[in-house]
């Protein structure tokens, strides 16, 4: 077998690494949104997620393998080729993969797991929810870099490492405000639409009666505090 049908191999097997990531971060993403975040967190979705869970990671360890082996072989045939700052990019990019990989994992699969039986913001906090929006933005935008740069032949060699990274930064920060508006706007009708909800019924009842809901109310409020306080302690460690 040549090298040139071994590089071709590497390639095929690196590009279905990068599908299978992708495509296992957009379902996850899709499933949580759907059965979580819109409707509540059922043993189907928990499920569902930790399947695709592993998914992304196989294409992770994929991609690690398959790009190592890679930049060997490009070794043979280039040995300037570890001095393209595109290569460190693509690096750098799977690095922030698997971090944020282990992060979702440790952060939000947990979360998602407590949050059965009700919606995934019921009870979370603003920075809560910008950190759970960030590693999203994060998983997306760092997914689909590797195709665009794979395509970008005119950067090999010209352009600096640190021009690529911050393009990379400014997409993250740009789909973090994004889905961190979107997903406020959701959360802030599902408090509105709750509010609605509840209103006519403490009209119809006795002022004991709405005394009773409104104490139990604070309890329950309470408690959902010290959850999320709870909550963004293990977030920022």
């Amino acid at each position: 077998m040549t090298t040139l049908t071994v590089l071709t191999i590497l390639r095929l097997v690196h590009l279905f690494g990068l599908i299978m990531g992708l495509g296992g971060a957009l379902l996850a993403d899709y499933t949580i949104f759907s059965r979580g975040v819109i409707r509540p967190v059922d043993e189907y979705t928990i499920f569902q997620t930790r399947l695709l869970s592993h998914i992304v990671a196989i294409g992770l360890c994929v991609l690690w393998v398959s790009g190592f082996a890679l930049i060997m072989v490009k070794l043979q045939l280039q040995p300037d080729f570890m001095q393209n700052p595109k290569v460190w990019a693509k690096i750098f990019v799977v690095v922030m993969l698997t971090i944020n990989g282990i992060a979702v994992h440790k952060l939000i699969l947990p979360l998602l797991a407590r949050s059965k039986g009700s919606r995934l913001f019921d009870g979370t906090t603003t920075r809560q929810i910008a950190g759970m929006t960030f590693l999203g933005s994060v998983s997306l935008v760092s997914w689909s870099l590797p195709f665009v740069l794979g395509k970008a032949a005119g950067l090999n060699y010209i352009t600096p490492v640190s021009s690529i990274l911050a393009v990379y930064m400014v997409c993250i920060l740009a789909a973090w405000l994004g889905l961190f508006a979107f997903m406020n706007c959701i959360r802030s009708i599902q408090l509105l639409a709750a509010k609605q909800s509840v209103e006519p019924e403490l009209a119809a009842m006795s002022w004991d009666e709405q005394m009773a809901v409104l104490r139990e109310g604070s309890v329950i409020g309470a408690r959902r505090e010290a959850d999320a306080a709870g909550g963004l302690a293990h977030l920022r460690h």
